[in-house]
């Protein structure tokens, strides 16, 4: 947890998200725009397939100074990109995968700004997300919005797994016990371009179901 404190410890906000999307789906465009306030820390995940999954593709309009934290599930920690006037160095060609998450800053007293990932609708039947022994940034990996309940992470999750979602200004944990999650999960959404910590005591898998109809 210790190693956590500076996602704890941050104030984030999400905002502006748009997605296109519907119930039935053939080969769809869509897009989630993504608003980085001035001074703050926006947590961002990827929904669709594109081939410009890299730092570099995903955030090559950002500004000079610019950070991305990418979260090491593995070793528990954050790989910390920043772009300087040459661009984004060697993480430039690092990726964001659908199912994962990473924090976005400006510049200190940059103007506000967007990001916009766009790409194909998925319309594989399951996509695998992963889970971590400890925490791990991960996301739903479709452009909808969906009940945390209905998601196979949540379905198949062990007593004492944790989910923390960033809601009011403030991180909000939800736990599983023996008897279910707890009080307010009923009504906890995820929403297109979201990320959460899932924290779990194993590496595994779960593959997410797609939530719509293919034409």
């Amino acid at each position: 947890m210790k190693k956590l404190s500076m996602v704890f410890a941050v104030t984030l906000v999400l905002a502006g998200v748009s997605y296109a999307a519907s119930n039935t789906v053939g080969s769809v465009l869509g897009y989630t725009k993504i608003t980085i306030p001035s001074n703050q820390y926006v947590l961002v995940a990827l929904d669709f397939n594109t081939e410009s999954n890299t730092i570099n593709g995903l955030f090559g309009n950002l500004p000079t100074g610019s950070m991305v934290y990418i979260w090491d599930a593995t070793a528990q920690r954050y790989n910390v990109a920043s772009k300087s006037r040459s661009g984004w160095a060697l993480f430039g060609t690092n990726r964001i995968e659908k199912g994962t998450g990473a924090f976005l800053t400006l510049p200190k007293n940059f103007q506000t700004t967007n990001v916009i990932f766009s790409g194909t609708v998925p319309v594989a039947e399951t996509t695998t997300v992963y889970k971590a022994n400890g925490y791990a940034l991960v996301s739903y990996p479709y452009p909808v919005a969906t009940a945390f309940t209905n998601t196979t992470l949540a379905k198949t999750a062990a007593s004492g797994d944790l989910i923390s979602i960033w809601k009011n200004n403030a991180w909000t944990t939800y736990s599983k016990s023996r008897s279910g999650w707890s009080s307010g999960t009923e009504s906890l959404k995820l929403n297109p371009g979201q990320a959460f910590f899932f924290k779990t005591t194993k590496f595994g898998s779960v593959d997410e179901l797609r939530p719509y109809a293919i034409d």
